[in-house]
């Protein structure tokens, strides 16, 4: 029986409003630090209070040495409890994972913030986008519930008609524990219940009930947010719960919920200890499911801008090869370097920038100019360039070109900017107003490269200091398009890709690439976004001696990011937090 759910008032304001979403309602925290209650929301912020130092993407501390540690941090304090709202990363792996169904998380609203995780600590779910989360489960409920052997499965049992019966219960039980990532108090289940009940009685149908306390479930601020507010330890210090270090190692290193295991860890004590938590974060990097990967491989995505790729358009005449099967390679090929760094080759993290490994399908091996034999748009392999290949590293990478680029040609500007700001944690000050900002267009009976004009606009004084961090880090990167094809000219004019890495100079995108494969600096700057990452908040001067611990022990692993992973959720200061103002 699959009869839709009328919109009543008393079933449709029980499905939405009660243990669930609705338009109006105000996000409250129980008494056991769970969003819900009868008049529970996502109407509203997702922070508590989280005590970063400004917005994802600010820089961090001052005073950073040559070698990216801080120098001289002041003591470090436990940021405010918050809540947190899935990512639409997030969601879409919940809901594949509990459902066995894909959504299409494009329709949600937009995450904010170069990292989404910080993001989610401060972003708002518009009227709009309620409708959207409502929308989305409903579908994914629906195709479930079409298929009577899918529907067996995933209930575990046959309800009553009459009412919620034991089955009902049972059922509510189970998936809310894994829905909600902790055990639901009688009352939640009683309201959950009630939602069953009133669609039992409506539809005349225990399946249906069940099927609407389902949609209850999943569209509750207990599945959307993550609350994260701690208890007080017996020193009366506050420190996550079980199910919150749960919640967060999961989301973290699978970048989904818990699995039962996980749950059970959290409730008989051992994510309470350094080698409890130690031995779990190992499991879940193991995952014979590759899952593990996603600690790394959604943290790369994130940390070089990848989304970008897919929505920047291009000149379809100078570019006509540039199409969505060729922007899908490129995400691929530098998050699959990432991971493939990681647990593959388990090789330093420095590597991601000298390794001559590329992941392609056919359209981006087309535009390497390696083999693609055998290949398809949807097809991948890892291969090696050769060993005197122009393009080595991330950094050539067309995933990363591509997106610091126009619709017509690459920009070293932006391409410095990114890498002199995110790579290498610097700061690069805002142009002074009224700078105009736009290079003039080349003049088409004079001839001339982009070095040529930007080292016109570099001659304005106003203009110089800004350029100077920046231009020198673009410039190496000249020999490749807006596409990221390699290229020696540029308008007939042989392309000068000379630059220079903090007083390093380089000849080409090679060099360059080398050069910061031997970078301690850049090595803590990517500590200081992982740390910011993994947390979920922007560093704080307050994070400076954690953010020195994870230097240090990142040094010593050999720049492991597996390692990173691992030292990061050890430390105290992962499930350390403090009262909300």
């Amino acid at each position: 029986m699959n009869k839709a759910f009328p919109r009543s008032p008393s079933l449709h304001a029980l499905a939405v409003c009660g243990a669930v979403l609705a338009l109006g309602c105000t996000a409250e925290l129980n008494s056991s630090g769970a969003a819900g209650g009868p008049n529970s929301s996502t109407g509203g912020s997702a922070s508590g209070g989280n005590g970063a130092g400004g917005t994802a993407g600010t820089p961090g501390p001052v005073g950073v040495g040559d070698d990216g540690r801080i120098a001289n941090p002041p003591a470090f304090q436990a940021p405010a409890g918050m809540l947190r709202r899935l990512t639409r990363s997030q969601f879409r792996n919940a809901v594949r994972d509990i459902f066995g169904v894909e959504v299409d998380v494009t329709k949600l609203d937009a995450d904010i913030g170069q990292f989404a995780a910080i993001g989610a600590n401060a972003v708002e779910t518009s009227p709009r986008g309620v409708e959207q989360y409502q929308a989305a489960i409903e579908e994914v409920v629906s195709t479930v519930w079409s298929d009577a052997t899918k529907r067996a499965q995933f209930i575990g049992c046959t309800p009553g008609n009459a009412a919620a019966d034991a089955c009902t219960r049972t059922f509510i039980e189970k998936l809310g524990r894994r829905a909600w990532r902790r055990p639901l108090e009688t009352a939640e289940v009683d309201q959950l219940a009630g939602v069953a009940t009133t669609a039992t009685t409506e539809l005349g149908s225990g399946v249906e009930g069940a099927r609407w306390a389902t949609v209850a479930m999943f569209t509750s601020p207990s599945f959307l947010y993550r609350p994260e507010l701690g208890v007080a330890d017996a020193a009366g210090k506050l420190k996550f719960t079980g199910y919150e270090t749960a919640g967060r190692l999961a989301f973290l290193i699978w970048n989904s919920l818990p699995d039962q295991q996980l749950m059970d860890d959290a409730a008989s004590g051992a994510l309470a200890t350094v080698d409890g938590v130690k031995a779990t974060v190992n499991r879940l990097l193991d995952a014979a499911n590759g899952a593990g990967r996603e600690s790394i491989g959604e943290f790369g995505q994130q940390y070089m801008e990848l989304d970008r790729v897919l929505t920047q358009p291009k000149d379809a005449t100078m570019y006509p090869a540039y199409n969505a099967a060729l922007q899908a390679g490129m995400v691929r090929d530098m998050r699959a370097t990432w991971e493939g760094t990681a647990f593959d080759d388990k090789a330093s993290a420095l590597s991601l920038f000298s390794t001559p490994k590329v992941t392609v399908n056919a359209e981006l091996a087309k535009l390497y100019g390696v083999d693609a034999a055998g290949l398809t748009s949807t097809t991948f392999k890892t291969v090696s360039l050769p060993a005197d290949s122009p393009r080595v590293g991330i950094l050539s990478k067309a995933g990363f070109l591509s997106q610091f680029a126009n619709q017509k040609e690459g920009s070293p500007t932006l391409r410095g900017k990114f890498i002199r700001e995110w790579l290498m944690c610097k700061v690069v000050p805002p142009p002074l107003e009224g700078i105009v900002l736009v290079l003039p267009d080349p003049d088409p009976n004079n001839p001339t490269t982009k070095r040529q004009r930007l080292d016109a606009h570099r001659a304005m004084p106003a203009c110089a200091g800004c350029h100077a961090l920046m231009d020198p880090l673009g410039l190496p990167l000249e020999n490749f398009d807006a596409i990221g094809t390699y290229r020696t000219t540029e308008n007939g004019l042989t392309i000068d890709a000379s630059g220079d890495v903090d007083g390093v100079a380089v000849a080409n995108a090679r060099q360059m690439g080398e050069a910061m494969a031997q970078s301690k600096a850049m090595a803590a700057c990517m500590v200081r976004r992982f740390h910011a990452y993994a947390m979920g908040r922007d560093e704080r001067d307050v994070d400076g001696s954690v953010v020195n611990d994870l230097i240090t022990s990142f040094e010593t692993s050999g720049y492991q990011l597996r390692d990173l992973v691992v030292a990061t959720v050890t430390h105290d200061a992962f499930s350390a937090v403090a009262p909300q103002p």
